[in-house]
């Protein structure tokens, strides 16, 4: 192979981890960081307000690291002449094709989280509505641990693929 070549695949990989790393990341710097330090504030407008600035803000490094690990992977997948057709016929494929029916699923959740349930808590909290609050957020936490599993699980895939 031709050094430049083996160098451009080398850096399409890289982006590749680098996206996996951003959004897994950033999925555990806001649930395990930001989130629990804005909620010990005590204000409760300051909190919300807090957790909504920095949701907004990786939601456009989310987007963009989610489209980092689409790309590169169907570039990855174009190198090794990998076709969706022939992903279930073996074991690696099969991998392959849980990754994306995974990555697409995260997705989703993504656009329901941010265009669905996010906007409902923020109307039941103005609204001073503590029921529909806490089952708005409820969905959201699920969304939230549904995207997080999904992602180990596709970053075990992927990292069973590696042999």
């Amino acid at each position: 192979m031709i050094a430049g070549m083996d160098t451009l695949w080398t850096l399409v990989r890289f982006s590749h981890v680098l996206g996996v790393a951003v959004w897994l990341g950033g999925m555990l710097f806001l649930g395990l960081v930001a989130v629990p330090v804005a909620r010990a504030m005590g204000d409760r407008g300051a909190s919300r307000a807090l957790i909504t600035g920095v949701a907004k803000r990786f939601g456009v490094v989310g987007a963009a690291a989610w489209a980092l690990i689409f790309v590169t992977g169907m570039g990855l997948m174009s190198k090794r002449e990998i076709t969706f057709a022939e992903l279930p016929d073996s074991v690696y494929g099969q991998k392959l094709l849980a990754k994306f029916i995974l990555l697409m699923l995260i997705g989703v959740a993504v656009v329901l989280h941010g265009l669905w349930q996010g906007p409902r808590v923020r109307v039941a909290d103005e609204a001073g509505d503590e029921a529909a609050m806490r089952k708005w957020k409820m969905i959201g936490g699920l969304l939230d641990s549904f995207m997080l599993l999904a992602t180990l699980v596709a970053l075990w895939l992927a990292t069973s693929l590696i042999a």
